[in-house]
């Protein structure tokens, strides 16, 4: 009779143990480095676990499909690549089946001075869709915008209102997310002290934001930005030519090319945006300005400088009142440059 007793009481404490320690067993995955699993779109939970046990990460496709529908989690399988860390427990797999890959994150980075071609070119290089259908997503944008200003001599009319900065986006979102983002972000710039400031010199946002593309393209660091938009404000109040030569390479590439080389032909071509040819700012901006740009633009330094030309290391500007001035420093650089 005690013997039976015993053999009860062994087989009641192996009983017990099984219990409480297979479950825990069973739910702890096998694997010691981390492996990668696909789910496929539509995904049944019999083909997982059978992947996730042929990759030996569980131990029993059986208790793995228990526990899955216990959890509900068998409903909410969601396809993608996962990566399953080592001594994840079933729980955790749960987890990540349940809550899917979250999207692709994509860095869209526009450099200050970028004209809105060249944004169309990056966005297509990143793979949100291609240049046309930026294109085409920003004069959409700016048809359903608040936008006030002569677009007949315009070659994009969201030119220079897409804001130059880095931005974070997913692989899934569309050109039309991205053209609202960065024309938002431009917005944003212009508080009420900026718009109150535009107000004050009697210019309207897109005449600053001309200013400031031109600015943008000009100066050479930020040290120089008020003063070069000291200049364009002093040639513009004695109706004097702005002869900047970025203007005049936007308007013969008609906003998509972005040379660095400028021929005398090219000064006698009749563009819209040839500032050698006429008085005053150009329709609109020829590039995306930065926001010092734009604080240049709002807050011209007070020179009586007329003329600026690059400096013999090419890391800024020497400013001049007088065109005899001028075109001394002009010779000065130009004979050093061919020694």
């Amino acid at each position: 009779m005690k013997k039976i007793l015993y053999i009860l009481i062994v087989i009641g404490l192996l009983v017990g143990a099984s219990v409480l320690f297979v479950p825990s067993y069973l739910s702890t995955s096998t694997n010691v480095d981390t492996i990668e699993i696909i789910v496929p779109q539509g995904a049944s939970l019999n083909t997982v676990s059978n992947t996730l046990l042929d990759k030996g990460i569980i131990k029993s496709k059986i208790w793995f499909r228990y526990k899955a529908k216990a959890a509900g989690v068998d409903r909410k399988i969601k396809p993608g690549t996962y990566s399953i860390p080592s001594n994840s427990t079933l729980n955790d797999i749960f987890a990540l089946l349940e809550k899917g890959i979250p999207d692709k994150p994509v860095i869209l980075t526009i450099p200050e001075g970028f004209t809105l071609y060249q944004i169309a070119q990056k966005v297509e290089e990143l793979g949100f869709g291609t240049k046309d259908e930026f294109i085409e997503a920003t004069q959409k944008y700016f048809d359903n915008g608040n936008y006030d200003f002569d677009t007949k001599n315009l070659y994009f009319n969201l030119e220079g209102y897409l804001y130059p900065d880095t931005y974070h986006f997913t692989e899934k979102q569309s050109v039309e997310d991205i053209v609202k983002r960065l024309a938002q972000t431009m917005d944003n710039v212009f508080t009420d002290e900026y718009k109150n400031r535009a107000k004050e010199l009697n210019l309207s946002i897109h005449d600053i934001l001309t200013i400031a593309s031109l600015i943008e393209r000009e100066a050479k660091h930020d040290g120089e930005r008020s003063a070069v938009s000291g200049v364009i404000y002093n040639r513009l109040e004695k109706d004097m030519l702005l002869q900047i030569d970025a203007t005049v390479i936007y308007g013969v590439g008609k906003g998509k090319e972005h040379k660095s080389d400028i021929y005398t032909s090219d000064l006698e071509k009749p563009t819209p945006f040839n500032s050698y040819k006429v008085i005053g700012l150009p329709p609109g901006p020829i590039a995306s300005p930065s926001k010092a740009s734009i604080h240049a633009a709002l807050y011209p330094e007070n020179h009586e400088y007329l003329y600026y030309v690059l400096s013999e290391k090419e890391d800024g500007h020497v400013f001049t009142k007088t065109y005899d001035e001028h075109l001394k420093y002009v010779d000065k650089y130009r004979n050093r440059n061919k020694k």
